[in-house]
């Protein structure tokens, strides 16, 4: 497999006492030369995604990357110097909101009229004010003013909505759990498998569906309830409902991956050598889902 010279680099999130996301943990960095490092922090973006946030890297890279230089507004730091907590136990779904957001989900993936969506949006109005905002952020800039939240809804687009309804289910609790970190684990985990399929060349859909797999593998940790029931009114294709509930096929794959790397990440070079993903492709993709992670978690 080409470039696998370079080395198995794996970047976990790393939460601080108050559950805010305070850096990046880059495991497997004692093995990279100062230039490749230097490579990551500039060229892959990192330095710029991971501004404001420190990096924790083991000592011996530390030196490593210090001969190559840092770019500007990058703080790195030993794992040592910074206390991580993990994520809180689930807690239990409660309140309206996330129950008229799974409904809608429901409708948006089945393809519901706009009308019917918008009769449910209509029935939580905080929910709608943040529709409207959403569709008349910078983002989407909207030339023409907004009539109706029909109107809204096709501005946004059914691929957005389903995102940004994905996204709300995890920003719903975090708000009642003072700043879970479920929500971006969740949004990274989505990017890191949408990303990879792209690097592997799947089709459009393939791409929408790993996205999809990633967001939904940890509704279990935020619901407190078996993933199956909390997915079945969702009426999800086969493909997405076998990856999630038993692991099978390439998305199947790619969600053993992602979890490797959260959970085990001496299993991620065979999961990626049977994916047929080299160490740099692999590298990339973390990268490119940090910095996606980053813009949503300050946006949502």
């Amino acid at each position: 497999m080409a470039n696998q010279n370079f080395p198995l680099l794996t970047l976990q999130p790393a939460f601080g006492p108050g559950q805010e996301w305070i850096g990046v943990r880059l495991l497997g960095a004692d093995a990279a030369d100062g230039a490749t490092l230097r490579r990551v922090f500039d060229e892959f973006g990192l330095a710029d995604a991971s501004a404001g946030l420190t990096c924790l890297l083991p000592p011996g890279a530390l030196a490593s990357l210090a001969a190559a230089g840092l770019p500007d507004g990058c703080v790195v730091a030993s794992d040592a110097d910074l206390p991580v907590v993990h994520a809180p136990p689930p807690v239990a779904c409660k309140g309206p909101t996330q129950a008229l957001l799974l409904k809608i989900l429901a409708q948006a993936t089945n393809d519901a009229e706009t009308r019917e969506i918008e009769a449910t949006l209509k029935m939580d109005p905080q929910l709608s004010v943040q529709l409207l905002r959403l569709v008349n952020s910078v983002a989407f800039a909207p030339s023409a003013r907004i009539n109706s939240f029909a109107h809204a809804i096709t501005m946004l687009g059914r691929r957005q909505l389903q995102r940004w309804l994905q996204l709300l289910l995890y920003a719903s609790q975090s708000a009642d759990a003072g700043g879970s970190p479920l929500m971006a684990g969740a949004a990274f985990r989505a990017s890191l498998m949408e990303g990879l399929c792209k690097a592997l060349r799947s089709d459009k859909a393939t791409q929408d569906e790993a996205f999809m797999v990633g967001m939904f593998s940890r509704l279990e940790d935020l619901f407190g309830q078996p993933l199956a029931s909390i997915i079945e009114p969702l009426k999800l294709v086969e493909e997405v409902n076998a990856a999630l509930l038993q692991h099978r096929g390439k998305l199947g794959e790619l969600l053993a991956l992602a979890e490797a790397a959260d959970r085990n990440p001496e299993d991620v070079a065979p999961r990626l050598a049977r994916l047929a993903v080299n160490h740099e492709m692999w590298c990339k993709a973390q990268v490119d889902a940090l910095r996606w992670t980053l813009q949503v978690s300050r946006e949502t």
